[in-house]
């Protein structure tokens, strides 16, 4: 009976909210023309080589993977490629949690480290997880019409995708080992399966970087933490299926406009920003970005994901413990893990030579949170620590090129060279 009063009254919540909700429209900007183009077509007006693959994992889902094989000013003939000798040596970016492939394109040339990387010298990689823009494939399932397609959280992504992208990269590539950078959920998935005994990728990773590292998450800033209340943490995940379903994370405008007033309400942002669950979630503080370039994230974002992955997440910021995901009963969980416990993950196998870039005005990454990798992470060779960058700003941010990228470069360079 509580907990169905607690669903009533929050109901009648949010549509107060979205009812009283009259926050002024921001004033109109010249359109860009980068918010109509697609990440190939973002690429090559850039001036940079794009090619598309496909990457199909053991469970059958179609993963959309995106190349630059060289930079501006280098000739294809040096460039490694399917059918010719390899002389670039591959790196993997990997996005963040409703983030795309796009995020690491979506600003200037020498501000985004996809082109940075590629003009570096290396040949770069963009992948992209199941269920979002870029992998709504699979074999057997169709994501408009199957539920069985959304049945995933980052236990997956860990599990099969990472391995999957990897693997096929050596493959075309000819290479035994990359490079990797994680952002946000990209370091999740890579502590959780870099760091697993069984698990072949030590072998083929020379050196990864974390941006905005994410392993812990009780003691998030972010509004998302409301959708996790004390008063469910029994029932997690039957609660998040009422408001949202039980396939695609697709917030209603009630939802949007409640999680917004928490995120925005004492900052003073464009409307559009309050409103889209990629910058309520991660922070809508845009201090650091380029004011002009926010109608192209917000054009190409969010990226999507399962209900099931967010209800994850959900469990992680009640438990604040680094597991699988919990089915709800000792019961169901031995009927996935022949036990009745979700599997904890660790880290401190994790051999890999690994660079940490961590901020403390992180809404997701909290340095309470970050605190349980250092502890535990014993492969560590570089972090370093800004003061003011907000989650985003790690991938978006106009002194990030400065600030990260620089560094980063550095670093990987030491351990992974580009030839």
């Amino acid at each position: 009976m509580q907990i169905l009063l607690f669903y009533l009254g929050l109901s009648i919540l949010l549509l107060l909210i979205a009812v009283c909700s009259s926050a002024p429209l921001s004033t109109p900007q010249k359109h860009d023309p980068d918010c109509d183009l697609n990440i190939t077509q973002l690429i090559q007006s850039k001036g940079y080589p794009c090619e598309e693959h496909k990457v199909l994992t053991k469970d059958g889902y179609i993963l959309g993977v995106f190349r630059i094989s060289h930079g501006r000013n280098s000739s294809s003939s040096s460039s490694s490629s399917s059918s010719t000798a390899v002389t670039r040596r591959p790196v993997l970016l990997q996005h963040g949690l409703l983030d795309t492939a796009t995020t690491w394109v979506m600003n200037l040339p020498n501000q985004s480290l996809g082109y940075i990387l590629a003009d570096t010298g290396y040949d770069v990689w963009l992948g992209n997880m199941r269920g979002n823009h870029f992998s709504r494939a699979h074999t057997k399932y169709d994501p408009d019409h199957d539920n069985e397609f959304w049945d995933f959280s980052w236990d997956d992504m860990a599990r099969d995708d990472l391995p999957s992208m990897i693997s096929y990269i050596l493959n075309v590539t000819k290479h035994t080992q990359i490079g990797y950078v994680g952002h946000s959920q990209g370091t999740l998935i890579a502590f959780a399966q870099f760091g697993h005994i069984d698990s072949n990728l030590q072998n083929n990773i020379s050196f990864w970087a974390a941006l905005a590292p994410v392993a812990h998450l009780g003691h998030i800033k972010s509004p998302i933490k409301y959708l996790a209340p004390a008063a469910v943490v029994k029932d997690i995940e039957r609660y998040w299926h009422l408001l949202f379903g039980s396939d695609e994370f697709l917030p209603s405008s009630y939802i949007l406009t409640w999680l917004g007033t928490y995120a925005c309400a004492e900052i003073i942002v464009e409307r559009a920003v309050c409103e889209n669950i990629l910058f309520i979630l991660c922070g809508p503080e845009t201090k650091n970005m380029n004011d002009s370039r926010i109608p192209v994230y917000l054009a190409h974002e969010p990226g999507g994901t399962s209900v099931k992955n967010m209800v994850h997440y959900a469990q992680s910021i009640r438990s604040n413990l680094f597991q699988s995901y919990d089915y709800g009963s000792p019961k169901d969980n031995e009927l996935h893990y022949n036990q009745t416990t979700p599997p904890m993950y660790s880290i401190r196998p994790i051999k890999i030579p690994t660079a940490i870039f961590w901020s403390g005005d992180d809404w997701l990454a909290d340095p309470v949170d970050v605190s349980y990798i250092f502890d535990n992470l014993q492969s560590l060779v570089y972090e370093k620590y800004i003061t003011d960058y907000n989650h985003l700003d790690f991938v978006w941010s106009i002194s990030a090129n400065k600030i990260i990228y620089t560094d980063l470069i550095d670093q990987m360079q030491k351990y992974h060279p580009p030839n």
